[in-house]
């Protein structure tokens, strides 16, 4: 299911905006730029952001206090993203007066759900209104700062390693260039998040065509969009659940202990590859929390489904609803319980893999998915390997959550850290 056109070029070019041909010549240059090999460029980003999450968790630990710890993920998030899209360097938290991160949290805290919905709903209807979803003065905004990165590039001839690179040089490839493996995931992320071998088939034989300027901004708007609230979701739940169960942080931290010894501190992207029970906790927690409670689809024919006998027609749209699939005591034994080990490959190999669905499934699937992913871990890694997180008289349990019709939407989570008195050397 895709929101169409609403009469704004730059909402038009994003991808969840695009059907038919566009949207396969579009992914088919956006795929390859989640590649291993450009994923390993960019890990550099990640790990500078996290080292500013340990600087802001060592002062909050110092004050001996609970705080919001969505609240420093949200921070993570967004000074990674910018980064890595904009090559843009933020400290979000500590000089929230910057004009970008005034932009970004406009766009951040607009209230898609009823927008979202409302598409759903009545799409002709939003498209004849001209109503967007995202909101235009942030998009302007966003515009502006990457059409001028762009053109600074065109006259120095400077490059970086960030997603708009990317996307640039990318763009200038043909398919026939690249390998198979840059439009595809690797296959410990495959089998943990329920991405199949044919995932990407339909976007290889895709007439392959450059970007437009405006198509690399919408790219990178969404990118960024996609990719801050809902990372910082699965941030600030991994780390909630780790608090509940100390024993499994001890695990992490253990893991981690291990992985760093072999490569004498060095936190490079095959070691944390290596690191499996890492995999299992995020792909458990993404389980509990997915960032969306739903899917929706279009069917692309009529479709009798025999056992049922159910007929779904052409261009119904059809509604997968993750949250309580993921929480069947018939798939998963004891749905509530945070239990990693349920993602270990004999435990996977029990379960239809359509019973787990955190990024979707098919060639629709979440296309930033090694990106978030990466995120995710590097900064659990370094938070894990300086402090212990600890629950408090103040820690809502269960979390307050809301499931609305785009996303899962978590409130704030009160924690504390402290430091540990063995910490593990990252670089």
């Amino acid at each position: 299911f895709q929101f169409g056109s609403v009469g704004n070029p730059l909402a038009q070019s994003m991808l969840l905006s695009l059907g038919g041909e566009d949207w396969k010549r579009v992914r088919s240059i956006v795929s390859p730029t989640f590649s291993t090999a450009k994923m390993k460029r960019m890990i550099s980003i990640i790990k500078d952001c996290a080292e500013v999450v340990v600087n802001n968790f060592t002062t909050v630990s110092a004050e001996g206090k609970p705080f919001d710890i969505k609240r420093m993920y949200g921070a993570f998030t967004m000074d990674a993203i910018a980064s890595s899209a904009f090559s843009t360097k933020l400290d979000s938290l500590n000089d929230p007066e910057s004009h970008f991160v005034k932009a970004a949290k406009k766009a951040f805290s607009t209230d898609y759900s009823w927008r979202v919905a409302a598409f759903q709903l009545f799409p002709n209807l939003m498209k004849f209104l001209k109503i967007t979803i995202f909101p235009p003065e942030p998009l302007e905004f966003f515009k502006t700062v990457t059409l001028r990165i762009i053109e600074e590039r065109r006259k120095t001839g400077q490059t970086r390693n960030d997603f708009l690179q990317l996307l640039i040089d990318t763009s200038k490839e043909t398919m026939q260039d690249q390998k198979i493996e840059e439009a595809r995931n690797d296959e410990q992320i495959m089998s943990n998040y329920n991405i199949d071998d044919n995932t990407y088939l339909p976007i290889r034989n895709a007439a392959h065509k450059n970007l437009s300027e405006i198509e690399m901004v919408g790219q990178c708007v969404i990118f960024f969009i996609a990719g801050y609230d809902t990372t910082a979701n699965t941030l600030a739940c991994a780390s909630y659940l780790l608090a509940l169960y100390p024993e499994i942080q001890e695990k992490l931290f253990a893991e981690l202990k291990e992985v760093v010894k072999k490569t004498g501190s060095e936190f490079t992207y095959e070691a944390m590859q290596e690191m499996k029970y890492f995999d299992n906790v995020i792909a458990e927690t993404l389980r509990l929390y997915p960032v969306t409670p739903r899917l929706e689809r279009v069917a692309d024919v009529d479709l009798k489904l025999k056992e049922a006998d159910i007929t779904i027609p052409r261009d119904m749209i059809v509604t997968i609803p993750i949250y309580p699939l993921q929480r069947d005591p018939e798939i998963y034994p004891n749905p509530d319980v945070f239990d990693p080990d349920r993602f270990t490959a004999e435990e996977r190999a029990k379960r239809d893999p359509y019973t787990y669905l955190p990024f979707g499934a098919g060639p629709r699937n979440c296309v930033g998915m090694r990106f978030a992913l990466m995120e995710v871990k590097v900064c659990l890694a370094y938070v894990v390997a300086n402090f212990k997180l600890l629950k408090c008289p103040r820690t809502k349990i269960p979390l307050d959550i809301h499931l609305g019709p785009g996303r899962l939407l978590v409130k704030e989570i009160l924690l504390e850290v402290e430091p540990r008195e063995e910490k593990i050397l990252l670089r």
